[in-house]
C-alpha cells in the first residue's frame, strides 16, 4: 500500500495518510512527518516533536480503552457503553487541538506550537477520572502501587469493571498463563540496521516477515512495558500469558496517563534523527511505539518527490508465521473447539492486530490470517 506515495510531494503524502490508515492514524501521521523531516533535512523544534509524541500517547490510550469497552465487553457477554466510548473518541479529538490549535501537526517541519496549558490540564483530568471510573476503579497513582500478582488478583476479584471482571475470570478458570511464549522482544533497531535490511535484496520479505537476529521478535504493550514490578511478578507467576498480557495493557495505560500528566513524553524508542548519516542524502528513517507495537517508515527522495516508502507495521512482528501468536497458539490444550476458539480470540485480542483477520479451526491446525490493511 505504501507504493501509492511513489511519485508525490511530502505534503502529499502527509494529505493522503489519514484516508489510508483508520487504525493508530496518529503515529503513521508522526512516523511519516519525521521521516521525511530527516529526508528533506528539516529541523523541528522539540517543542513540537515532543507534542507529536503525546498525540501518539493519548491515541495509544484510547486504542487500549476501546479495545477494554469494546472487545473486553464482548468477552464478557456485555453490551458496550456507548456514551462512554463517544466520550473517551471526542476527549482524544480535543486533545489534538489543544496540542496543536492552529496547524497540521505532521506538516514536514511543523512549526512552534501554542498551547493552551490550562486547557490541555482541564482534559487530562477528565481523561484520567474516565480511565478511574471505567477502567481500575481508584486513582491512577494508586493502582499503579499494585507490585504483587497477588494483589492484583485481591483487586481483579472487586469486579467494579470490565477489566476487573475479564482478569479475575481468566484467573479464576485457570486460563490466566495460557498462551505464554518464548519469543524474545524486539532489540532496538537502529538507523543503519533498518537502512540496509530495507535496502537488501530480500527487502519485500524482511517487510513482510521481520526477522532480528535471524528469528521472529515481539514487539507489544507488554515488551514494552513488562519491566514494571507488576508485570515482572505476573510473569514470574503465568509466564507471558492471557493475564499478564491483557494487564499490560491497564499498565501501560495508567503510566502514559502519568507520563503526560508529568510531561515526559518523548520516549527514546522514538526516533527520527535529521541529517543521520548512516541513512545517507535524501533518505528518512523513523521509528514510533504505535499502540500495538514499533512502527517503522523509511522514505527515499528525488527532486522533491518521493521515489520509494515503506512502511514495517508491528502486525508484521506479532503475527509472524514463527512468531510470537503462533507460538502462543502452540501452547493451548483442549479438545473442547468452543473453548479453543474463545482461548485463541483472547490472545489474538491480547497481542491485537491492527487489521481485520479470520479465525480458522480445522482439524490440521488453526490460524489467524489479517484479511486486509
Amino acid at each position: 500500500m505504501s507504493r501509492i506515495f511513489i511519485g508525490k510531494s511530502p505534503s502529499d503524502v502527509v494529505a493522503t495518510l489519514p484516508l489510508i490508515f483508520s487504525v493508530c492514524g496518529v503515529a503513521q501521521g508522526c512516523a511519516a512527518a519525521e521521516a521525511l523531516e530527516q529526508a528533506l533535512a528539516i529541523p523541528v523544534s522539540p517543542a513540537c516533536l515532543q507534542r507529536r509524541r503525546m498525540l501518539v500517547a493519548l491515541e495509544t490510550v484510547r486504542e487500549h480503552l476501546w479495545r477494554i469497552e469494546l472487545d473486553w465487553a464482548g468477552f464478557l457477554n456485555r453490551s458496550p457503553v456507548r456514551e462512554d466510548i463517544a466520550r473517551m473518541a471526542a476527549l482524544i479529538r480535543d486533545f489534538r487541538t489543544t496540542l496543536f490549535p492552529e496547524e497540521n501537526p505532521f506538516i514536514p517541519g511543523g512549526v512552534e506550537p501554542k498551547m493552551d496549558m490550562n486547557r490541555f490540564h482541564a482534559r487530562m483530568e477528565e481523561l484520567e477520572r474516565l480511565l478511574e471510573a471505567r477502567v481500575f476503579s481508584r486513582p491512577i497513582h494508586i493502582w499503579l502501587e499494585i507490585s504483587d500478582w497477588a494483589e492484583l488478583v485481591a483487586w481483579s476479584r472487586e469486579c467494579d469493571t470490565l477489566a476487573q471482571e475479564l482478569l479475575c475470570r481468566l484467573e479464576k478458570r485457570g486460563d490466566a498463563g495460557v498462551g505464554s511464549s518464548q519469543v524474545s522482544a524486539l532489540g532496538e533497531l537502529d538507523t543503519r540496521y533498518l537502512n540496509q535490511r530495507l535496502t537488501g535484496a530480500d527487502a519485500d520479505r524482511f517487510i513482510a516477515q521481520p526477522d532480528w537476529q535471524g528469528a521472529p521478535a515481539e514487539t507489544t504493550p507488554f515488551t514494552r512495558r513488562r519491566g514494571h514490578p507488576m508485570l515482572r511478578s505476573l510473569e514470574t507467576q503465568y509466564g507471558s500469558g492471557l493475564l499478564t498480557r491483557m494487564t499490560a495493557r491497564l499498565v501501560e495505560s495508567a503510566l502514559l496517563i502519568r507520563e503526560l500528566r508529568a510531561g515526559i513524553i518523548c520516549p527514546e524508542k522514538s526516533e527520527a534523527v535529521v541529517n543521520d548519516s548512516d541513512a545517507g542524502s535524501g533518505i528518512g528513517i523513523s521509528r514510533i511505539e504505535a499502540a500495538r507495537g514499533r512502527l517503522v517508515h523509511r522514505v527515499e527522495l528525488e527532486a522533491g518527490l518521493v521515489s520509494n516508502y515503506q512502511i514495517l507495521a508491528p502486525t508484521e512482528w506479532n503475527f509472524h508465521p514463527r512468531g510470537v501468536l503462533v507460538s502462543a497458539f502452540e501452547g493451548l490444550e483442549t479438545d473442547n473447539e468452543a473453548s479453543l476458539k474463545q482461548m485463541a480470540e483472547l490472545l489474538i485480542n491480547a497481542i491485537d492486530p491492527c487489521v481485520s483477520y479470520q479465525l480458522r479451526i480445522d482439524r490440521s491446525g488453526y490460524g489467524a490470517e489479517p484479511t486486509g490493511e
